[in-house]
């Protein structure tokens, strides 16, 4: 099959094909005909100011099914076939939805809000995300591919806004509205979790919610540079230099001082920071790697009230997930030791266990002493008891 896959290619269309990479084009962009994929690459190119090197000798091939391999001389290709970067409105937003505007000082939190909302795909870094594959390889990897997809249909239902600093309350509103569109998303995602029992669909997602929306929120700051603030799907974001802002109540005397807050919350934020959001940094993890760690997350075992048939499910799921993540990892990324590469991802996992347990506890602390509690339903949420 793999020998197939780099014989077979889509028929092509009766389009002009992109002068940068062959592919279908999709009209003329920047000055230039050119296909979606490479058009949104030079424009974040461009309005991100983008400094690419290259590894080699300045002159890689740039075809559709190697485009991403090297982003210097892909961009070097969009300006030798007439591309302008005039015709880019500079720092213009990715998703082109959002009104950004810098209301607060740290310029960090700024550069990660600026593009939250569309992660498919962003040039934020080098080898961060992914550029669009082509068909060939997307038919290798189905679920990873069907993961993707309907991601950005999940992140296109969610809310679009100018970003701000939230506090407790607002954090927890935002929580639980999102349960129904990653419910959703699973669903969407995998046939075999639909025909499961309601009751094992339960077990399985309440277990995950709470690891997902922090592994999640990891991944935007990874995405954006920046470990200085917690950021949600909506855009909004807890400022972790400033502590004091998150753990307000509008409503009530303030039952702490501000460095009192910063002494009893500050260690689990940082906790978090140097346990998972650094180390997914550090290991520039991508889209397609992000959704492997969320198929294991998902289709865990063991779990109370959980049944054979559904582990036996989970293991077939995570399976398939894993023969497609290092086919991905060998002919996509072209990395030589994937199996060493899966290791150093898996290590996330620990890590993540560690600070979603260390906010279950700071929830309990907050909930037993009744100071910032943020209520029963996030309780129930954080801790899988919920409906």
């Amino acid at each position: 099959m793999e020998s197939e896959f780099f014989s077979v290619m889509e028929a092509k269309k009766e389009k002009a094909n992109c002068s940068i990479c062959q592919e279908d084009g999709d009209g003329f962009h920047f000055g230039a005909e050119a296909c979606r994929a490479c058009a949104a690459f030079f424009r974040r190119s461009v309005s991100l100011d983008k400094k690419y090197v290259c590894r080699g000798s300045n002159d890689c091939d740039i075809a559709a099914n190697i485009r991403c391999m090297c982003r210097a001389c892909r961009f070097s290709k969009c300006l030798e076939v007439g591309m302008n970067p005039a015709g880019v409105q500079q720092r213009r937003d990715v998703i082109g939805k959002r009104d950004l505007k810098p209301d607060f000082a740290n310029m960090d939190i700024y550069r990660a809000l600026s593009s939250i909302g569309d992660v498919f795909p962003t040039t934020s870094g080098p080898s961060a995300l992914v550029e669009d594959l082509p068909p060939a390889y997307n038919q290798q990897m189905p679920i990873l591919t069907t993961m993707r997809l309907n991601y950005r249909k999940m992140d296109n239902a969610r809310l679009t806004k100018t970003p701000k600093a939230v506090n407790y309350k607002e954090a927890a509103e935002q929580s639980i509205r999102e349960v129904s569109l990653v419910a959703d998303w699973i669903a969407w995602c995998f046939e075999d979790f639909v025909a499961l029992p309601m009751d094992q669909k339960k077990v399985l997602f309440r277990n995950f919610y709470t690891p997902f929306s922090m592994l999640e929120g990891a991944f935007l700051c990874h995405i954006n540079d920046t470990s200085n603030a917690i950021i949600f799907p909506s855009g909004d974001y807890i400022d972790m230099n400033n502590l004091d802002k998150f753990f307000y109540d509008p409503d009530a005397e303030q039952p702490m001082t501000a460095d009192e807050i910063k002494k009893m919350f500050q260690p689990s934020f940082e906790l978090h920071r140097r346990s998972l959001i650094l180390p997914m940094m550090a290991e520039k993890v991508d889209v397609f790697e992000l959704f492997s760690l969320c198929t294991l997350l998902f289709w865990d075992f063991g779990l109370d009230d959980q049944t054979d048939e559904c582990m036996m499910i989970g293991k077939s799921v995570k399976e398939r997930v894993m023969k497609e993540l290092a086919f991905y990892l060998k002919y996509a990324k072209r990395i030589e030791e994937p199996a060493i590469r899966v290791a150093s991802l898996l290590t996330l996992l620990p890590a993540l266990q560690r600070s979603v347990r260390r906010f279950q506890e700071d929830i309990e602390i907050t909930s037993v002493f009744n100071i910032y509690a943020p209520g029963k339903a996030f309780y129930d949420l954080v801790n899988g008891k919920f409906c």
